[in-house]
């Protein structure tokens, strides 16, 4: 992690000291690494919220499979709220999933970068994925998501209905399923954000590489350039 940090840092100073010696295009690679650190930290959030919901949803399971264990004390207004809280949770990821895409995107457009417009895409399948998941639980049920304004409400009809007609564990399997399900996605998000953490610091690394070798370069013209100046003047003034 720290060596993560200092090729990011390295990038950013190397970016800067371009800018602000060249001018010109170098200001806007300069802009783009910028850029990129930004995300860097916007992404690193995201990776911890995503840890945060996972956290949830297992102690989301653990509760279910606890009044899975005596149903005939569970109320239906108990349902109701553990409804609204797998409904919670699944809006939890989906922003997450969003709010990723949306960042890709707009770099994507700015800087014309292919590899974040692949990312938007994978974001924007994974929130569909997710969504999935609670339709085919209503279909299951006879009952389509899009007869419903939100997720809370469809939720919370699909395990009335499930509760009226086969009783509170039916209701409560299925919102098992519908969070063992989110699990797994969650997991998916948790590595697709770390495949473009990855991309990031792969771009950033290459982008300190070659800043590296331009100041090599530099060093190496600097130095020829005065050893030619010091023998024109050995030649000027000769040494006997």
């Amino acid at each position: 992690m720290a060596k993560t940090k200092m090729a990011m840092l390295m990038a950013m100073a190397f970016a800067i000291g371009e800018a602000q010696a060249g001018g010109g295009s170098a200001g806007g690679g300069a802009t783009e690494v910028t850029q990129i650190l930004n995300m860097t930290q916007l992404v690193a959030s995201y990776a911890q919220q995503v840890q945060d919901y996972q956290n949830q949803l297992q102690q989301y399971a653990t509760m279910i499979k606890n009044l899975e264990a005596n149903p005939l004390g569970v109320a239906l207004p108990q349902i109701a709220q553990m409804s609204s809280n797998a409904a919670r949770l699944l809006n939890v990821g989906q922003d997450i999933a969003s709010s990723m895409s949306r960042v890709d995107q707009t770099f994507a457009r700015t800087f014309q970068r292919p590899t974040a417009e692949a990312f938007a895409t994978k974001f924007g399948l994974w929130t569909t994925a997710s969504q999935d998941a609670l339709k085919a639980a209503m279909l299951a049920a006879g009952l389509q998501r899009e007869q419903f304004s939100d997720d809370t409400s469809a939720l919370q009809s699909l395990t009335a209905n499930l509760a009226s007609s086969q009783g509170n564990l039916s209701a409560l399997q299925a919102l098992g399923s519908l969070n063992a399900r989110q699990i797994q996605e969650s997991m998916k998000l948790r590595d697709l954000i770390s495949q473009q953490q990855v991309a990031q610091n792969t771009y950033l690394s290459a982008q300190a590489a070659k800043e590296q070798a331009r100041q090599d370069a530099q060093i190496v013209r600097f130095e020829e350039y005065h050893l030619v100046e010091k023998h024109k003047a050995d030649f000027k003034n000769p040494k006997f």
